[in-house]
């Protein structure tokens, strides 16, 4: 509440502010996102370029509000479709206090108003600076907002899957990581009679083990016998959450460099995939990238981005704790359940390998992207290819086409591709009003959930000022 009285306050001040300006500095249409002047974007200070509405000499406003209508058919893996209208909002304000720029992005929508960027960056001279403060990821070709996209929705499945209803379940039955969640369940529900064993059976080394797993288990831990998989992290998370792959926004500082031709950036972060909010036991997140504009127009560029984070460790250590001394009794009294108790592989790593390369010439728009992932326990690899053309001022279209390959190395996981195809008509109503429609489809196969199929249709509408 105090964020959202502090919102329209600031609101109010710039509105009172800009009703005196009589200067007005318009975003172009929004149809065609640009490339800065044939030059590369990376680590350039693109505070100073951007358009927008002069608040004053060095103050900049710009924004945008979003409407569309999902609807999304995940054969056999979802029980039903979902469709939902969406409504989003985002103001941003860029200040110009050369050597010191900064920016501060807001984002709104119906359950909530945030802070989605706030940086500074001090400018050593034309082509050298230093930003500090809440930033965007930069590894990826597609852009965090509505506006500067060629459709709707965002290339892989793993991104779309987390906005949809029961996605999130169904990306982990595709991936295999659904045992993660269910074996701690089956456990329990085969071994509880354990801890009330006949003492009669068995050696007495073994009831001995089996006596001291109960008492450690079952009196200091008794809810394990309910949930153990609540023995996860910190007892009410998710015992593993997919992270965020692409366009996080990232507390740390970045290094910068832009002349145009080249660009360069190396930042320190908290996280980079996941919400860590510390650099506390060895956690950090850390990016580095370069690109190189080898004919005007024609943009290679390469990235790596990487975190160490704790998270799975943690949420696995006390299971795989209580599942090896478990194990050990089973075997020692000669059980045969104790092949079924599956211990985790430790994991706190993850990192992107990025690839892209890009053309744009006129109306035409061509990029291709590759990455190669190790998230934890799962590698993956993806691949986009995109094509829009902008045929006039009102009409563009886009087709874009792409790939995800997983394997999970836990027990239980398996490997799985998707194969997605994306057709996306736009049209711009006026300089400031822009009508998207888009529909995708997918194929996809893997070892747990077999050959299944995604339908997606979106349509969207974007006013930006």
């Amino acid at each position: 509440m105090k964020l959202f009285n502090t919102l329209t306050a600031c609101f109010a001040a710039i509105s009172a502010t800009a009703s005196a300006q009589t200067s007005r500095m318009m975003m172009p249409a929004v149809s065609s996102p640009s490339v800065a002047d044939g030059g590369t974007e990376l680590g350039a200070n693109s505070t100073l370029t951007a358009s927008g509405i002069a608040l004053d000499n060095r103050v900049k406003m710009r924004g945008f509000i979003d409407f569309r209508y999902d609807y999304t058919n995940i054969d056999e893996l979802v029980a039903d479709d979902d469709a939902r209208f969406r409504s989003a909002a985002d103001i941003d304000f860029l200040f110009d206090f050369s050597p010191v720029t900064g920016e501060i992005h807001f984002a709104a929508s119906p359950d909530s108003v945030g802070l989605e960027q706030a940086f500074l960056r001090y400018n050593f001279n034309q082509d050298f600076s230093l930003t500090a403060g809440r930033q965007l990821t930069v590894l990826g070709f597609e852009k965090d907002e509505s506006p500067n996209m060629y459709q709707t929705s965002y290339a892989y499945l793993t991104d779309v899957s987390a906005d949809v209803q029961g996605g999130g379940a169904a990306l982990e039955s595709f991936i295999g990581l659904s045992s993660l969640r269910t074996v701690g369940q089956t456990t329990f529900k085969n071994f509880t009679p354990l801890v009330n064993l006949d003492t009669t059976s068995g050696t007495p080394a073994a009831l001995a083990n089996i006596s001291f797993i109960a008492a450690n288990y079952a009196t200091t831990h008794p809810y394990l016998l309910a949930n153990p998989m609540k023995e996860f992290g910190d007892g009410n998370a998710d015992p593993f959450q997919i992270p965020s792959f692409r366009r996080n926004y990232v507390d740390g500082l970045r290094l910068n460099f832009n002349n145009g031709q080249f660009g360069f950036v190396a930042g320190l972060h908290n996280g980079y995939f996941t919400s860590s909010d510390n650099l506390n036991d060895g956690n950090i997140g850390l990016d580095i990238a370069a690109s190189v504009m080898i004919i005007p127009g024609l943009e290679f560029r390469i990235g790596f981005g990487y975190e160490n984070n704790d998270a799975y460790n943690d949420s696995i250590e006390h299971y795989n704790t209580w599942a090896s001394g478990l194990k050990s009794a089973l075997i020692a009294d000669s059980r045969p359940e104790a092949n079924s108790i599956r211990i985790f592989p430790e994991s706190d790593d993850i990192s992107q390998f990025n690839f892209l390369l890009s053309y744009q010439t006129g109306g035409l728009t061509l990029a291709f992207e590759w990455d190669l992932w190790n998230v934890y326990v799962i590698d993956m690899w993806n691949l986009m290819f995109l094509a829009n053309y902008q045929f006039n001022d009102v009409f563009g279209l886009t087709f874009r086409y792409s790939h995800e390959d997983f394997e999970a190395g836990v027990p239980g996981g398996g490997e799985g591709s998707s194969n997605r195809f994306t057709i996306g008509p736009i049209f711009s109503v006026t300089d400031n009003l822009t009508v998207g429609i888009e529909y995708s489809h997918a194929e996809l196969d893997s070892d747990n959930t077999g050959d299944t199929s995604v339908d997606e249709l979106y349509a969207e509408t974007i006013f930006s000022f």
